[in-house]
């Protein structure tokens, strides 16, 4: 829904005079980043979007023990690579618990797994790279079995929300 923008009578004496308050200018990139979270049919950040999600309940324990709420509830538009709770069963318990109790490891292996921007699926025959926020690049590639982003499959693609949108993976990505 659009803003309601105030009609003035311009054959008013008020709207003449020197005394009125002049409209406060905002700069468009701050129109447009508003706008745009505002205009969006998703309600909810991408980091409300992954707590809601059953199947991602370990990635968004992961994002607050690492202390990255911010980043997934920012403006955007970004694109997450969000590892299933299975994917975290994956790794050898040992592993998992060393991860986990150690923040700032924690944060580059998930900040591996988000890139700026909305990232579409690749073609068949066109693998591409995108620059995730740590770590090398991701290889996204399409095979008869589906998405993969490195070798991650893609479980489930575009769930959408207000500043980007998820693709669900079965792995952990390692940020090499």
């Amino acid at each position: 829904m659009k803003p309601m923008r105030e009609e003035i009578d311009t054959n008013s004496s008020a709207a003449h005079t020197p005394d009125a308050p002049t409209p406060k200018r905002v700069s468009r990139k701050a129109r447009t980043s508003k706008r745009s979270r505002e205009a969006s049919p998703y309600a909810e950040s991408l980091l409300e979007a992954c707590a809601a999600i059953p199947r991602l309940q370990a990635f968004s324990a992961a994002i607050g023990t690492a202390g990255l709420a911010k980043l997934l509830d920012g403006s955007g538009p970004i694109t997450i690579f969000a590892p299933t709770d299975r994917a975290f069963e994956r790794i050898p318990s040992d592993e998992l618990a060393s991860l986990l109790g150690d923040s700032s490891r924690l944060a580059d292996v998930l900040r591996h797994h988000v890139v700026s921007g909305r990232v579409s699926a690749p073609r068949v025959t066109k693998p591409r790279k995108v620059t995730p926020e740590f770590g090398d690049d991701l290889e996204l590639t399409r095979s008869d079995r589906g998405f993969h982003v490195d070798q991650a499959r893609i479980v489930k693609t575009n769930i959408r929300a207000a500043n980007g949108v998820i693709h669900a993976i079965d792995r952990v990505l390692d940020p090499g």
